[in-house]
């Protein structure tokens, strides 16, 4: 089955009141009589709205299986849950070529700033992560890194997402009594330009800053796994508090993928934040464990891009707004790409669940179809 015969099917029925009734008195024929499996048609008769979001269906559309299909005003029948769906199948792995490395980590401040505030254990297991995350970037001996955060003290011309275009990014942690944890960076100013214009060319928004200040959202991260402090950093930073679309992030990094393949550099990835953590008063030091769970088994599954297709609220009740920077890295990568968590800590005292995560490109290269079908006549 496919996301859009499931929706035919739903629309089919909210069109044709004669369909619907017809398929309520006679349930056994819905899987004729709409052109979905059984399974699928168990799932709309039963107006599992849960199962429905988690394919990507808007939630305009799943409250019909429910109060109008199944007349349950309470939608009793729906819990709210984030739901892995591995019933249709993944597309093919596309990584883009000369993308050596992908992946994520928190860049939750008190790790370097306070650590103390959290549990010790807790603390080192992260740290222990951070440190697998390390090795294998620098196991892929990237020619350039591109880091995603989103914007917390920095003041730019735009609320588009932004490409630090600089010859250099420099900043400290001044903001949490720490100035000493500073960190200056190489830039790539050349390849910045390319990847702005590729953003440019698919229609998307960008601004190329000259100058990017750098907080912890890039701070923390690097100083934890940057292999080589002259390794050139191009700062890639969303804008939430402006704009908050998964789809476009999504995007966004797909924008970016013919440059990289053509760049003749090896490039790296990495996203930061997250994944619960809010920052408005009365919520601060929440962890949702049940979103964090789902993120994390969405991107061992291979469909991370899964959370691309929900709608922005429930993300934002959720896990606030920093998976942003994950979608950008995961529109870079490709479909079908699964994830090894080194880590993940819920951490209340810091603010958050913490984690870090390295997708395997290695495995989505040998399961792209030419590779198979080399295997195959070897």
């Amino acid at each position: 089955m496919d996301k859009s015969s499931i929706e035919n099917a739903i629309l089919a029925m909210a069109r044709d009141a004669e369909l619907l009734a017809t398929v309520k008195n006679a349930p056994e024929r819905a899987p004729e009589l709409l052109g979905v499996d059984r399974e699928w048609a168990e799932t709309i008769l039963t107006g599992n709205r849960d199962r429905l979001r988690a394919i990507g269906l808007n939630d305009g559309m799943t409250i019909l299986v429910s109060r109008w299909f199944n007349d349950d005003l309470g939608d009793a029948s729906s819990a709210g849950a984030f739901v892995v769906d591995d019933s249709i199948p993944l597309p093919a792995p596309d990584v883009p070529d000369n993308l050596v490395f992908a992946g994520g980590c928190s860049h939750v401040p008190d790790l370097l700033a306070r650590p103390e505030i959290d549990p010790e254990d807790a603390v080192a297991r992260l740290l222990a992560g951070y440190e697998a995350l390390a090795r294998d970037l620098a196991a892929a001996e990237p020619d350039v890194v591109l880091v995603s955060a989103d914007c917390h003290f920095q003041s730019f011309e735009t609320g588009h997402f932004v490409l630090g275009v600089g010859e250099h990014h420099k900043g400290s942690m001044e903001f949490f009594k720490r100035p000493d944890l500073d960190l200056e960076l190489t830039g790539a100013p050349q390849f910045a330009n390319a990847l702005a214009d590729a953003v440019r060319a698919a229609g998307q928004e960008v601004e190329a800053a000259p100058v990017v200040e750098l907080d912890h959202g890039l701070i923390v991260p690097l100083r934890l796994v940057l292999p080589r402090p002259d390794l050139p950093v191009i700062p890639v930073i969303t804008q939430p508090a402006r704009t908050f679309s998964p789809f476009n992030a999504q995007r966004f990094g797909e924008a970016m993928r013919t440059v990289i393949a053509e760049s003749g550099l090896k490039v790296a990835f990495l996203a930061t934040g997250g994944l619960s953590h809010w920052l408005d008063p009365g919520h601060f030091g929440g962890v949702d464990t049940e979103f964090d769970t789902y993120i994390l088994e969405l991107l061992q599954a291979g469909r991370g891009l899964d959370m691309c297709s929900l709608e922005p609220f429930p993300l934002l009740e959720h896990g606030q707004y920093e998976i942003m920077n994950w979608m950008i890295m995961l529109g870079v990568a490709g479909p079908a790409v699964h994830g090894k968590v080194h880590c993940y800590e819920p951490m209340e005292a810091s603010g958050g669940g913490w984690t870090a995560v390295t997708m395997d490109l290695d495995d989505a290269r040998r399961r792209t179809p030419a590779a198979t079908a080399q295997v195959a006549s070897s």
